[in-house]
């Protein structure tokens, strides 16, 4: 029996969608966290928690997840818990 090993993280596509989303060219709050969670964000959000950090931003994003919250709420949370932050660090070489 074969195990499936979830890949990491696309860091490039995570930082491609949420410049879609802070630009203005993805209309859609929920296509955007489609597109996050596709791209691997629950994986560093799950990373985050591991090391102690950042826990109000993986709140904000677990509340999506859990459906407590629609996603323009959970956008705005996670805006202003610093993802954006998060982002363009993940991407700096």
């Amino acid at each position: 029996m074969t195990t499936f090993k979830r890949p990491g993280p696309d860091i490039d596509k995570v930082h491609q969608a949420w410049r879609a989303w802070t630009n203005g060219d993805e209309p859609l709050p929920g296509r955007t966290l489609a597109d996050l969670k596709i791209a691997g964000v629950d994986a560093i959000v799950e990373q985050l928690v591991a090391d102690g950090l950042r826990p109000e931003l993986a709140e904000a994003w677990r509340l999506w997840e859990r459906g407590k919250v629609g996603p323009a709420e959970s956008l705005v949370a996670l805006t202003g818990h610093g993802f954006a932050d998060l982002v363009e660090a993940l991407v700096r070489p």
